[in-house]
């Protein structure tokens, strides 16, 4: 049809190819104002894996770090790698413009003052949001109060109210649930971040938290007051129904992908989805479409 419509311009006088060529330009604007306005109400993100609990999640513009500055594996967690961690703390594509961090708790497969202090000091625009231990834990460093300035800290543990706050676009909620491990881990204070990006995009990081009902069902009111689109759960929620059952229930994402994945599953990821059936992060630098559904 095109080809037809072409042979028939070339064969009429210059007004009939002027009024094509202008009829085929509207045409083009109006599918162009067509997909702005489709990524508009669809805004696409991503979800980029760092290493163990580290993502970061860009959405709308907004990006943010969580449980990206860490040194220890314990020999048994991933890394995050040298460059990977160098182009964070310099701001090179696709790490830069963050607004925000987020520290889980103070454990060092998740945190350490080093590798947080250089991002902080290159980074001057950056918030951090974290629990109280991990803002003890820089001021026994001596990190400067600039620099503490910068730390939201929430002193919260499994039974107290959840905290809300906004910051940068971003819609912040805030609660605790008990570290995984028992009782070895009772006094870890472990947060859990549910974040709306633009109020077009809303995840939740779980951190290291315990696959126990009873600290779920605590929060029940936190998970009714908003929907979430994507979840970062720790894989062990699916080693066998309960936790995976606790996910649903509670947390009720449209998407799901689990971390903290040991670092014997790099370069397996595939084998090890199919074996516990679900989308989990195994190598850095991986990344995932994140899609607002609600």
């Amino acid at each position: 049809m095109l080809r037809l419509l072409i042979r028939l311009c070339m064969q009429r006088p210059s007004l009939f190819r002027v009024q094509f060529f202008v009829r085929i330009g509207l045409i083009v604007l109006l599918l162009s104002a067509g997909l702005r306005l489709t990524a508009h109400e669809l805004p696409e993100g991503e979800a980029r894996y760092l290493g163990n609990e580290g993502v970061m999640v860009s959405v709308a513009g907004h990006k943010v770090l969580l449980d990206a500055f860490y040194s220890q594996s314990f020999a048994t967690y991933t890394l995050v790698p040298d460059r990977l961690m160098a182009d964070m703390i310099n701001g090179r594509p696709p790490y830069h413009d963050v607004a925000a961090v987020f520290i889980s708790h103070v454990h060092g497969d998740h945190f350490s003052v080093a590798p947080l202090l250089k991002f902080l000091e290159a980074q001057p625009q950056v918030q951090v949001f974290a629990p109280a231990q991990v803002y003890e834990r820089l001021q026994a460093a001596g990190v400067s109060a600039q620099v503490l300035a910068r730390i939201q800290a929430f002193d919260l543990a499994p039974g107290d109210a959840p905290r809300s706050v906004a910051f940068a676009g971003l819609e912040i909620d805030v609660a605790a649930l008990p570290h995984a491990g028992g009782e070895r881990m009772a006094e870890v204070r472990n947060l859990i971040y549910r974040v709306s990006l633009d109020a077009q995009h809303t995840f939740v990081h779980l951190g290291d938290a315990a696959a126990q009902r009873e600290g779920f069902a605590a929060l029940e009111a936190f998970w009714s007051a908003r929907d979430v689109d994507t979840a970062f759960p720790p894989y062990w929620f699916f080693a066998d129904p309960s936790g995976r059952n606790l996910i649903d229930e509670f947390v009720a994402a449209d998407q799901v992908i689990a971390i903290h994945v040991p670092a014997a599953a790099r370069g397996q990821g595939d084998e090890w989805r199919a074996r516990l059936e679900v989308d989990l992060f195994t190598d850095p630098g991986e990344f995932r479409r994140l899609l607002h559904q609600h």
